[in-house]
């Protein structure tokens, strides 16, 4: 069975963690939300809300950006 979460819940946490990632490689907010759009992580941050949300945003920052560079990301 799939948890439905609020899509305003989602929204937020996304913009909070674009913003977290751009600190953390020194990205602005635009940059950092490119990087992860085009490398898939945004709509894998979407798919994988319920656990994430959960989380310490450092590590989901360190396992995403590992998600990127998977998919071909530099940082």
């Amino acid at each position: 069975m799939e948890t439905t979460y609020p899509v305003r819940d989602k929204i937020e946490y996304i913009i909070a963690f674009i913003n977290e990632f751009g600190q953390h490689f020194g990205l602005s907010d635009a940059q950092a939300y490119r990087y992860l759009k085009t490398y898939g992580a945004i709509t894998n941050i979407d798919k994988h809300y319920g656990a994430l949300h959960t989380q310490d945003f450092r590590g989901n920052v360190e396992d995403v950006a590992t998600y990127c560079r998977r998919m071909g990301g530099q940082l």
